[in-house]
C-alpha cells in the first residue's frame, strides 16, 4: 500500500510534469468568436439592407455578408463561448481560483513550446487574427480552470502508473536506431567519384558540401541524426542498417539519386525498465487521463446545464 510520503511524492511530480491541452487552437476559436460578436454589433448598429461591394453591377448587401460569416463560423464559436461559461461556473462552484502568476507561466509555456521563446512572434499571430493578449490571457486562465478540475479526478498513484506501463510497455521501449550522414548526388558517376575520394581519405562533411543536392542538410555536412526504421526510402534503410559504425556505403541508388552513407552511431533496440523510465511514464499517463477527464467533464457540464439557444 502506498504511504503518505509517497503519495505526496508521486502527486508532486505529476504536477511538476502536467501541461492542460485545452489551449490548443484557442486563436483560431477565439477569431471565430470575434467574427459571431462583430455580426451581432453591427447588425445592431447599421443597416442590413446597404451593400458592401457591388460585382458587376450586382450589389452584396451588409445582410449576406452577416448570413455566411455566421453560417461558416457562428455556432461553433457559440458553443465555444458556452462551453467557457460552463467551465467558468464549476469553477467557482468548485472555489477553484488561477492567479496572474500561474497565468504568466502558461503563457511563456505557450511562447517556448509554439513560438520558439519569441514573444514577438506570438504577437504577430495575435495582430494577424485582431486578438488582443487580454483575450488570450483569459483563454489561457480557462485552460488552468479545466485542467485543475480535471486534476481533482485523476489517479496518479504508483500502482497506476505500474499499470499503465504494463498495459503500454511498447511506448516505452528504445527502438534500433542509427545515427547517419550521407552525401547525395544526381548521378552514379558522380557517386562513384566521391567514394573515390573519401576511400583517399577526404572529409566526409568536406565532400557532402561540394557534392551533395540534398539542400536540407548539406551546409550540415550531410547530417540526418538518428532515425528507425520505416523513416527512410526502402533501398536507403537497408543499406544503412546492414552498416557497422564508422562504416561508409557503396552507392545507394533511390528515387532522389544516388547516396554515399556513412554509420556515426548505433542504438540496438532495447526493452524498457519502469524504474528507469518511470517519470516518462507518469507523464505520458498524465497526459491521457488528463484529455480523457477534460471531455468527460465538459460532456458531463453540457448534460447537466440547461442551454437556451436564442439565435
Amino acid at each position: 500500500m502506498e504511504t503518505e510520503n509517497e503519495r505526496e511524492k508521486t502527486e508532486g511530480r505529476f504536477f511538476q510534469i502536467f501541461k492542460p491541452q485545452l489551449l490548443v487552437g484557442a486563436v483560431i476559436v477565439l477569431a471565430a468568436a470575434v467574427i459571431v460578436l462583430a455580426v451581432l454589433v453591427a447588425r445592431q448598429n447599421s443597416s442590413t439592407t446597404e451593400a458592401v461591394a457591388v460585382v458587376n453591377g450586382e450589389e452584396i448587401t451588409r445582410d449576406e455578408l452577416f448570413e455566411t460569416m455566421y453560417s461558416l463560423s457562428g455556432t461553433e464559436a457559440l458553443d465555444e463561448l458556452i462551453t467557457r461559461e460552463l467551465i467558468e461556473q464549476e469553477a467557482a462552484t468548485k472555489e477553484i481560483i488561477v492567479s496572474n502568476e500561474d497565468i504568466d507561466a502558461e503563457i511563456k509555456s505557450i511562447v517556448d513550446e509554439n513560438f520558439n521563446g519569441s514573444e514577438e512572434e506570438l504577437q504577430s499571430v495575435l495582430e494577424y487574427y485582431g486578438i488582443t493578449m487580454d483575450s488570450l490571457r483569459n483563454d489561457a486562465r480557462l485552460n488552468l480552470l479545466i485542467g485543475k478540475l480535471a486534476e481533482q479526478r485523476i489517479d496518479t498513484s504508483e500502482e497506476k502508473a505500474r499499470q499503465f506501463f504494463e498495459n503500454n510497455s511498447d511506448l516505452f521501449d528504445q527502438p534500433e536506431e542509427i545515427e547517419a550522414r550521407h552525401i547525395l548526388v544526381e548521378t552514379e558517376e558522380e557517386a562513384v567519384e566521391v567514394t573515390a575520394r573519401l576511400n583517399e581519405g577526404e572529409d566526409f562533411a568536406a565532400l557532402a558540401q561540394e557534392y551533395s543536392i540534398d539542400q536540407s542538410n548539406k551546409d550540415e555536412g550531410g547530417y540526418l541524426g538518428y532515425f528507425g526504421r520505416g523513416e527512410m526510402v526502402e533501398q536507403f534503410e537497408i543499406a544503412a542498417f546492414n552498416l557497422g559504425v564508422g562504416e561508409i556505403s557503396e552507392p545507394v541508388a533511390t528515387e532522389f539519386g544516388y547516396h554515399i552513407v556513412e554509420i556515426l552511431d548505433r542504438h540496438e533496440e532495447e526493452k524498457a525498465v519502469y524504474e528507469e523510465v518511470s517519470n516518462e511514464v507518469f507523464e505520458t499517463m498524465a497526459d491521457e487521463q488528463m484529455n480523457e477527464e477534460i471531455n468527460l467533464i465538459l460532456q458531463e457540464l453540457h448534460e447537466k446545464a440547461e442551454i437556451e439557444y436564442l439565435l
